[in-house]
């Protein structure tokens, strides 16, 4: 809802922040005589600001008409569009194709042809090449599984005795908290010092500026003598302190913590429980088991039974194959017990049925020898440095420097020492190899970056930090190499196909790198159809074709399965070969086509265009033939201002602006001149409008205004008996060889030459501009009208403001001599009162 802003509605509007003296001692109204002096000003900024209310609204007509026009041609016109009326494909691809015969469930078809089409026989189908490599973690046999190394249940586990967590608090409002596990073995208290330093650099700090700083920047740790003292490092003379503690730490130091907490006293404490073994630790452990999707906890036994005596290794296994037969059921997850090795020492190893998924992870899976964790399946989140830990990095091909190399030097901050790096032509970071003295791209932690090559092709360059799962993206994403990949955790394995099908597809991985992470696996050759059909008449036997989807003379052919090809020799009574083996069989029945028009298709996008062409030609035919609207004595209705709003409900107001927006481009030439256009594109002559009548498709004329009307039942009738007169009058155009324009055309030569939001604009875009074209929003030639106005506008505000401070100037001064003759008055009044 648009409104003019009253300027002088108020006392209070005109004023502003200014201070006047309002005839305090004069007794006059200076308030009431200012807004008087000012009026004139007042209606001239009035008047300007309903001025530019109305351009402001003409505008948004325009743009309500340029959208119309672009949503019409979008949908029409476009070879993006699902229903592009100038597209004979969308006409083609109505039709409906049905195969006949006894191997019609082996072809499929569509689109549409003048040729007599059959296929005699399918010998083989098209197949792209396909490279699958089983691996990467083990466990793609029929029953995966997942191995530890070999650990000892009696051998020596030093445990730590400070296991647990500290709080840090810094300065009042931050903390940070260092966590320590069993196995975090610190035997001096430099050693524990260092970790609680490594620990808090590995956490963030944000500074009272903003800045973001590592924690130990500011969090100072030192050894003084057998205490560990914490301190602000930033000298800012912060408080820093243990705010809490958890776990054994807390208990084995004594720590009460407060804010006088500020060390760790380790003197007479020992660190380290060097008395446990590996059992001890295991025991009451958990594993995480997550099965097909499940998860659960298994909590490994307790090394030392009750009356002391300790596990044998085959007991030990059977109790753990016990947790997990109650956990998952029986034989989901089977324990080896073959993988004892000895009296003391097993490699755990767990085995679940083929097509199942299984990890293992949780706090004891290292100690059990399993490492961080392990699966059946490949971590496609591991680094090319984890997965290829023992490779020979050497071997593979650096990722060379492009052009000159230079180097770049940063300047010291506050927070960071000067440095220095070097890139090549291209911007890349590159170093120096020990090897060859030649310069390498790395990546942003200075590892060498490595050629990676499929097909002859490199499809990017990784370090040992890359995920696995960054290069199957850059695989899948690089045109180029014409392979895609997959991975399924299932099979646990990489599937590699060719993304073109056929004898020329292929799939070869290349030297270093490549052949590191994915090489060994088997291969797949890709092959041609091969087929016989007939062609009016004309036999074509054992033809071959890359794809299973060809297209003969305009029919798209889809090859789904193998026929008429005799698999074994066939023979008569006598034994004599009358059909070798992969010939095609004597007297094939052939697989044949018939079509007919999908009409509903058709005349669903007709009858939409039709809808979509006479609300928009409606709309500019209105808006220049419409005249404005006058109020009964003979003025036109103007924009209201917020003074004329007051006392108006929200329906009066849309009521009164409805009328003030009419014929706000009466008369207008641009759309007269579309209009006449337009009319003649629908207003087709000769064989052009006969085609178009058949097609069901006439004008109509009432009250000045042309529109056209579809006869469904007559357009029906013509996409039965002759579809490609329907089509021609829709999509031909003289670009293409034609003598005239078909309709489509013909609409869009004047919708583009006014209403074109890309390349070249369009006269309405230029003269409103337009969203869907967003350079012309703020440069065309109604903006630059506005900004005049605004420039008006403001000139007469600003001379409206000089003369209400002349005035206030004025009356104020009046006002302080009045009260001081007043004074004066009083002062002589007193004297003589006293004669």
């Amino acid at each position: 809802m648009a409104s003019v802003s009253s300027v002088g509605s108020s006392s209070s509007s005109i004023y502003g922040t200014r201070n006047v003296i309002s005839g305090l001692a004069s007794g006059i109204d200076t308030e009431t005589l200012i807004e008087n002096a000012v009026s004139g000003y007042q209606l001239k900024i009035q008047g300007l600001q309903q001025k530019r209310t109305k351009v402001e609204w003409q505008q948004e007509a325009y743009r309500s008409i340029i959208a119309k026009m672009s949503a019409f041609t979008d949908k029409y016109t476009s070879y993006m569009s699902a229903t592009n009326l100038m597209s004979t494909a969308f006409f083609d691809s109505a039709v409906k194709v049905s195969t006949v015969g006894a191997y019609a469930d082996k072809i499929s078809a569509s689109g549409r042809t003048n040729s007599d089409v059959q296929i005699l026989g399918v010998k083989q189908l098209a197949k792209a090449a396909i490279y699958t490599v089983s691996g990467l973690a083990g466990g793609s046999g029929d029953k995966p599984s997942v191995s530890g190394e070999q650990i000892n249940l009696k051998e020596k586990q030093p445990l730590s005795n400070i296991s647990g967590s500290l709080t840090i608090n810094y300065g009042g409002g931050r903390t940070y908290t260092v966590e320590f596990g069993e196995l975090d073995i610190y035997s001096s208290a430099d050693e524990l010092a260092k970790a609680i330093d490594e620990k808090l650099g590995e956490q963030t700090m944000t500074l009272s500026d903003g800045t973001m700083v590592d924690a130990n920047t500011r969090i100072g740790v030192r050894v003084n003598g057998e205490s560990i003292e914490f301190y602000d490092k930033g000298g800012a003379g912060n408080n820093v302190y243990i705010s809490s503690a958890s776990g054994d730490i807390k208990k084995t130091l004594g720590l009460t913590p407060s804010e006088s907490t500020k060390s760790l006293d380790l003197s007479g404490v020992e660190l380290v429980n060097e008395d446990g073994t590996v059992g001890d630790y295991l025991s009451g452990k958990e594993l995480t088991v997550t099965l097909d999707g499940v998860t659960k906890k298994i909590t490994l036994p307790d090394y030392r039974k009750a009356d002391g005596h300790t596990w044998t290794n085959v007991e030990y296994l059977d109790e753990l194959q016990k947790r997990l037969d109650d956990s998952f059921g029986a034989g989901k997850i089977t324990v080896d017990r073959n993988s004892v090795s000895g009296r003391d020492a097993f490699s755990l190893k767990l085995t679940t049925q083929k097509g199942s998924t299984m990890a293992v992870s949780g706090n004891a899976a290292e100690a059990i020898g399993l490492g961080s964790g392990a699966s059946t399946y490949v971590d496609t989140s591991q680094t090319l440095g984890d997965i290829l830990k023992d490779a020979d990095w050497g071997k593979f091909t650096l990722t060379k420097a492009e052009g000159e190399v230079k180097k770049i030097d940063v300047e010291a901050t506050e927070d960071t020492p000067a440095y220095s790096y070097y890139v090549d032509s291209k911007g890349h970071k590159v170093a120096k190899s020990y090897d060859d003295g030649q310069y390498y791209r790395v990546d942003d932690k200075g590892e060498f970056l490595y050629e990676f090559k499929v097909n002859d092709q490199v499809v990017g360059s990784f370090s040992k930090n890359t995920a696995l799962e960054s290069v199957l993206t850059a695989i899948n994403g690089n045109a180029d190499v014409g392979v895609t990949v997959n991975y399924s955790k299932t099979t646990n394995q990489f599937q590699f196909v060719a993304k073109e099908s056929g004898a020329a597809g292929r799939v070869e991985m290349g030297d270093g790198l490549a052949s590191a992470l994915f090489g060994g696996g088997t291969e797949e050759k890709g092959q041609d159809a091969i087929l016989s059909m007939s062609v009016n008449g004309q036999i074509l036997e054992d033809i071959t074709r890359s794809s299973n989807t060809f297209n003969v003379d305009g029919l798209s052919v889809n090859l789904k399965g193998t026929f008429n090809y005799a698999e074994t020799d066939v023979t008569d009574e006598s034994g004599k070969v009358i059909t070798a083996a992969g010939t095609l069989v004597e007297d094939p029945e052939a697989v044949t086509f018939t079509s007919t028009s999908d009409a509903d298709k058709v005349v669903d996008a007709i009858r939409s265009m039709v809808e979509d062409y006479n609300a928009m030609v409606t709309e500019i035919k209105n808006a220049y033939s419409t005249l404005p609207a006058q109020k009964s004595s003979g003025a036109y209705y103007e924009p209201l201002t917020d003074k004329d709003m007051e006392g108006m409900s929200e329906s009066a107001i849309a009521a009164y602006e409805e009328k003030a927006k009419q014929g706000l481009l009466f008369g207008d030439s641009d759309l007269s001149a579309l209009y006449s256009r337009l009319l003649n594109a629908v207003s087709m002559t000769g064989s052009d409008g006969a085609a178009l009548k058949a097609a069901g498709i006439t004008t109509a004329y009432s009250n000045g205004l042309t529109t056209l009307t579809l006869d469904e039942t007559t357009l029906r009738a013509t996409l039965e008996t002759d579809p490609d007169k329907v089509r021609d009058i829709f999509t031909k155009s003289t670009e293409s060889g034609a003598s005239t324009n078909g309709l489509m055309q013909a609409l869009k030569t004047p919708l583009d030459l006014y209403g074109k939001t890309t390349g070249g604009k369009g006269i309405l875009v230029e003269k409103a501009g337009s969203p869907l074209a967003s350079s012309t929003l703020y440069s065309n030639t109604i903006q630059t009208q506005l900004d005049a106005l605004d420039q008006q506008i403001q000139k007469w505000q600003d001379k409206m403001s000089d003369q209400i401070d002349r005035y206030t100037a004025k009356f104020s001064a009046l006002e302080q001599l009045v009260s001081e003759m007043n004074s004066q008055s009083s002062y002589f009044a007193g004297l003589m009162s006293g004669y």
